[in-house]
């Protein structure tokens, strides 16, 4: 039995740092998450897998559009003519109403739309028989811990498969649930929701395979999808790259180096590097020469950031886009205004808790337009409340002297 285990594509996911007004471009970036899509339905067909299993936030949001649900509909139509069966699950992101699709579903498609825990039975191509016990989000939360409603180990067939998307946790609003809590006897746990790939547990094998495109420059930890593959005791498995976008880091030294040169360094640097993806989405961290030097950067980045953007997209066939560029402090403006800048970094962690951040934010997630159409997760946090340090650092940099 073989088979490709994904989650978390978040298909409608705009990147974030994306703002450019190229029409181009614009076109490019947004059929990147479709393109990663086609080839994970390519890599099935080429695989001959029995199934693809889909554990939630296909899409990223609750209700998404009629475009992207006729292109999902259409890649697993591809493989209902190849008789590859779909098994797929919601989760927190994409949680499930029947009502607001507007295609019926493929017959090769086997749904898990309900929050109570259901077993699906497969045959497979050479006769083997496979129990598949999984559950969906019909809302945005799940507290409760729904490892414990796993049934035991099928005796019926020849393998038992547990998906569930959900966090590690005591506690939580993801479906919270501890390792010890999953079946010890099941031949694979295919899990969804944590966008680093982990191979958590051997035995029995248990994976986050991580999203598949990262959005965000958090998620560069992804190793694509995994291929699994039983046999008998057997459980072997692979990660195959399926990703059109790579995050990717830079740093450039602007050290002996004079102010007339530093934009030809850069833009040369980021041009030498070898990069292998279609795009590269690229943030670059500059270190200084002198307080001189790093007060010029942080006046002019802004206008520093948009000049190479529009170089790299001219130069480089809509392959790169600069994100953002990052500013090394030297060693001289460690301390801001009498204390060390990585205090500002521990108090930033007092926001990334839930109510705190929530709290903050209460005067724009309490208008009811915006309140009922976004919902920040922990990964949203995390970069508001990253930038927001940077940003603090950068002005109290001024604050303490430098570019007066």
């Amino acid at each position: 039995m073989k088979f490709i285990h994904m989650a978390d594509l978040h298909i409608d996911q705009p990147f974030s740092g994306i703002t450019t007004e190229d029409v181009t471009f614009q076109k490019e970036i947004q059929q990147i998450n479709y393109k990663v899509f086609e080839t994970i339905i390519e890599n099935c067909i080429k695989e001959s897998v029995d199934f693809l299993l889909i554990v939630g936030d296909t899409f990223h949001q609750a209700t998404s559009s009629i475009y992207t649900q006729k292109f999902v509909m259409d890649q697993f139509r591809r493989l209902e003519k190849e008789q590859i069966k779909v098994v797929m699950s919601f989760g927190n992101h994409d949680y499930y109403t029947k009502s607001r699709y507007w295609f019926e579903w493929p017959q090769n498609v086997i749904l898990f739309d309900t929050e109570e825990v259901t077993t699906k039975v497969l045959q497979v191509t050479n006769g083997q028989s496979v129990s598949i016990s999984g559950f969906s989000y019909e809302h945005q939360w799940i507290k409760g811990n729904k490892a414990l409603d796993y049934p035991s180990r099928s005796r019926e067939t020849d393998y038992h498969i547990g998906f569930y998307h959900g966090e590690i946790a005591q506690e939580g609003k993801y479906a919270p649930f501890l390792l010890s809590d999953l079946k010890p006897t099941y031949d694979y746990w295919a899990l969804g929701h944590i966008h680093k790939t982990e191979v958590l547990i051997d035995k029995p094998l248990t994976i986050y395979p991580g999203t598949p495109q990262g959005h965000t420059r958090k998620e560069r930890q992804t190793k694509g999808v995994s291929l699994v593959e039983v046999n008998g005791s057997s459980v072997s498995q692979k990660f195959i790259d399926v990703s059109k976008a790579a995050w990717v880091q830079q740093d450039i030294s602007l050290k002996e180096i004079t102010r007339s040169d530093q934009l030809t360094k850069i833009e040369k640097e980021i041009m030498a590097a070898k990069y292998t993806k279609e795009v590269t989405l690229l943030v670059v961290k500059l270190s200084p020469s002198s307080e001189e030097g790093l007060s010029e950067l942080l006046l002019n980045k802004e206008e520093i950031l948009g000049y190479l953007q529009r170089q790299l997209l001219r130069k480089t066939s809509y392959y790169i886009w600069l994100v953002d560029i990052m500013i090394e402090p030297i060693e001289i403006d460690q301390l801001i205004m009498g204390f060390d800048s990585s205090l500002v970094d521990d108090l930033a962690q007092h926001f990334l808790k839930r109510n705190e951040f929530y709290d903050v934010a209460k005067d724009i997630v309490q208008q009811p337009v915006i309140g009922t159409n976004i919902v920040f997760d922990e990964e949203d946090m995390e970069r508001i409340v990253e930038e927001s340090s940077q940003l603090v650092k950068d002005k109290m940099i001024f604050k303490n002297g430098v570019g007066q």
